[in-house]
């Protein structure tokens, strides 16, 4: 009788891991060398394991879920409640002209109804490979 063998993890599941992992990777970067990061919408100051990756464009818009440039720091209460509000998304949106410049955030703005990329799942393994190879970098940054 033939072992079963684990099911494959579908392209959607190896992005979900591998999103979760940009967002920790981007998290620890904005941290200090003690781990502190600052919220970008209402500059609170907290551990980055106590943060989140907030997204500029929402995660709902697939073609920037993996694009390290459209994530940053955020406290909970930002990025789960207040980017329901103008004025959350209009600060977050002024920290983005401020780090990428007006044109950038505009074309951004633009592309989010784009078809997203069509990642094949060894592409996205092999992603969350080298994220994880970077957040072990960062982490002894931090621990050091």
């Amino acid at each position: 009788m033939a072992k079963k063998g684990r099911k494959k993890t579908t392209v959607a599941q190896e992005m979900e891991k591998a999103a979760k992992l940009l967002q920790r990777l981007v998290r620890l970067k904005a941290a200090d060398d003690n781990g502190y990061a600052q919220c970008v919408t209402c500059d609170k100051v907290d551990h980055y394991k106590l943060l989140q990756g907030g997204h500029f464009i929402p995660r709902t818009r697939t073609i920037f879920k993996l694009a390290e440039f459209n994530i940053a720091p955020q406290c909970p209460g930002c990025n789960m409640f207040g980017m329901k509000q103008a004025h959350y998304v209009l600060r977050y949106r002024q920290y983005m002209v401020d780090t990428y410049g007006e044109r950038r955030v505009k074309a951004m703005e633009r592309m989010a109804w784009y078809p997203p990329k069509k990642y094949d799942r060894e592409e996205v393994i092999q992603l969350a490979r080298e994220l994880k190879r970077q957040i072990k970098i960062e982490e002894y940054r931090i621990s050091s």
